[in-house]
């Protein structure tokens, strides 16, 4: 199946999910998840954070918070850094979006179903994501290049 704007949710439903979820913003959390052994099974994987209640955005609503790459595994990607999501800053964002709409489960597809690399894959899922609703997930902070984008 070909990635379009139109089956951007019925393809993230693919995705295989971790069983463990973010549902709380202690340490042991993170690492309960990042850690966990079906974290660490696929390398060259694209990934999306996503909620149990979906979030109000520019145009609908989504339930996606975060689409991101890694070469690795999840677990490689995120466990050596799970320090980082208890800080201040993180633990407002992830605080307020986990009371909301609910615990955060972690979804991943190997990267050649979507791009000729992980950034590139990373880029067409984002765009997807614009696409819908005019704007990038909430904690997405990087956009990609035009070229990575398919128009």
């Amino acid at each position: 199946m070909s990635l379009t704007a139109e089956n951007f949710y019925e393809t993230l439903n693919t995705f295989r999910v971790l069983t463990k979820q973010i549902d709380s913003i202690d340490l042991d959390t993170f690492m309960r998840v990042f850690g966990d052994d079906e974290a660490g099974v696929e390398r060259n994987i694209v990934y999306v954070f996503r909620t149990a209640k979906p979030i109000p955005r520019l145009r609908g609503e989504s339930d996606v918070v975060y689409i991101g790459e890694t070469k690795g595994t999840f677990k490689q990607r995120y466990l050596k850094n799970a320090q980082r999501f208890t800080s201040k800053l993180n633990s407002m964002k992830y605080q307020h979006v986990i009371d909301t709409y609910g615990p955060i489960r972690i979804t991943l597809a190997l990267y050649s179903d979507f791009g000729d690399s992980s950034e590139q894959a990373e880029a067409r899922l984002l765009w997807k994501y614009f696409q819908n609703h005019c704007e990038h997930p909430p904690f997405n902070y990087t956009k990609p290049k035009i070229s990575d984008m398919d128009q």
